[in-house]
C-alpha cells in the first residue's frame, strides 16, 4: 500500500462531497456535512479540523499512513460506491471494558473540555468509541461499571440514552465527535453526523466486514467516503454520474489493490477476446465483487458487449455476513 501524505487527506476533508468515519466492526462515527451549513475550519501544519453545529472532526498527521482506495458493489444489481480507507499495522485490542480517561482535554471545543470522558470498551486495534458527559446520573453510572464490559452492566443503555452524551471516536489519525442524539433502539440514526453501536457484530472484535479488501494485520484509522456516481450523499439514487466516478478515479489509480488491477485488466482482455463461456472467472471474494464492478462500469459507459457477462456472472446477491444487514 502506498503512503498517504498529510496534505491530501487535508485537502480532501475540505471538500463537503465527502464523508469520514473512525471505527471498527460493529463501533463506528461518521462526521458528514452539507455544502452550505455552517461550519468552522481550522487547518495548521500537521492538523485539520471542522466543527459544525452537528458534530467535529479533526485529523492530524502522522507517519506511515497508507491508503487504499476501492470500489464497493451494490445490492440494486447495477451501481456501484466509492471508498478511501487510510490505514496502519492493527495493534491488539487494548480492553474491552470501560475505563474512564478523565475530563477531555483534547476536545475540539474548548467548552467540551471540562466533560468527562469514557472509553467504552467496543472498539477494536488501534480505535477507541469513548462518551464524553457532564452528566451526574452517567457519570456516576460509568463510574460504576468501570471495569466491566458495557454491554453486560444490567441497566447502564437507558441512563445513556436518557443522558445524550456526545459519542468520540479515537484512533492515531484523529478524532470525530458527534453532538446530535442518539436514537431509540427502535428509531433511525440523525442525518449528519452519527454513530452505530451493534453488539453482535462487535463481540467479533474485528476491524472491519469481510467485504472490506483491507489486508491482514492492518486497520482503517480514518476511511473517507466519497459520493457515489449512483447516489446523493443521503443515499437517494439517481441516474449515474460520469463525472463523478472520473473525479475518483486518480485516488483509484493511486491507492488501488493489486488485485483489483489484475482483475480489471484480465477481465477486460477476455472481453476483447469474446464470449464469457470459456472465460475464467475469479475465485476470491473480492476478485468476484471487482469483475462484477469492472462489468457495471462498462455496462454504464454503453459497452453492449457485456450483456452475456453480466448474465451470467453478475446475478448473485451481494456477499455480506450475519448482523451486517442491520
Amino acid at each position: 500500500m502506498e503512503h498517504a501524505p498529510f496534505e491530501l487527506v487535508a485537502d480532501l476533508l475540505a471538500d463537503p462531497d465527502y464523508g469520514w468515519s473512525i471505527g471498527s466492526f460493529g463501533a463506528i462515527g461518521e462526521f458528514v456535512r452539507d455544502a452550505d451549513e455552517d461550519a468552522r475550519m481550522l487547518r495548521e501544519p500537521g492538523r485539520v479540523e471542522i466543527v459544525t453545529a452537528r458534530g467535529a472532526i479533526r485529523i492530524v498527521a502522522i507517519p506511515n499512513l497508507t491508503g487504499l482506495a476501492w470500489d464497493s458493489l451494490s445490492a440494486d444489481g447495477e451501481s456501484w460506491g466509492h471508498s478511501l480507507a487510510f490505514c496502519l499495522p492493527r495493534p491488539g485490542t487494548p480492553g474491552t471494558v470501560i475505563v474512564e480517561l478523565g475530563p477531555d482535554d483534547s476536545a475540539i471545543r474548548v467548552e467540551d473540555r471540562a466533560s468527562i470522558l469514557f472509553d467504552l470498551g467496543v472498539g477494536a486495534g488501534c480505535v477507541h468509541m469513548c462518551a464524553r458527559t457532564g452528566d451526574p446520573d452517567l457519570i456516576h453510572a460509568l463510574r460504576a461499571a468501570a471495569g466491566q464490559p458495557l454491554l453486560s452492566v444490567p441497566g447502564i443503555m437507558p441512563v445513556v440514552l436518557k443522558a445524550q452524551p456526545h459519542r468520540v471516536l479515537l484512533s492515531p489519525a484523529g478524532r470525530i465527535e458527534v453532538f446530535q442524539p442518539i436514537p431509540p433502539a427502535d428509531g433511525k440514526s440523525p442525518a449528519g453526523p452519527h454513530t452505530h453501536l451493534l453488539p453482535k457484530l462487535i463481540a467479533r472484535d474485528r476491524t472491519h466486514s469481510a467485504n472490506v479488501p483491507i489486508p491482514d494485520g492492518w486497520q482503517s484509522v480514518l476511511s473517507a467516503h466519497p459520493r457515489s456516481p449512483w447516489r446523493t450523499m443521503m443515499g437517494e439514487r439517481h441516474p449515474f454520474d460520469p463525472a463523478v466516478d472520473r473525479a475518483f478515479a486518480p485516488l483509484l489509480d493511486r491507492f488501488a489493490l493489486a488485485e483489483d488491477v489484475r482483475v480489471a485488466t484480465d477481465l477486460r482482455a477476455a472481453i476483447d477476446r469474446g464470449s464469457p463461456e470459456t472465460a475464467s472467472w475469479p475465485d476470491s471474494r473480492r476478485g468476484r465483487t471487482k469483475a462484477r464492478i469492472v462489468l457495471r462500469r462498462l455496462a454504464a459507459a454503453g459497452d453492449a458487449r457485456v450483456k452475456p457477462w453480466r448474465a451470467m456472472h453478475d446475478r448473485a446477491p451481494v456477499e455480506i455476513e450475519e448482523g451486517e444487514e442491520v
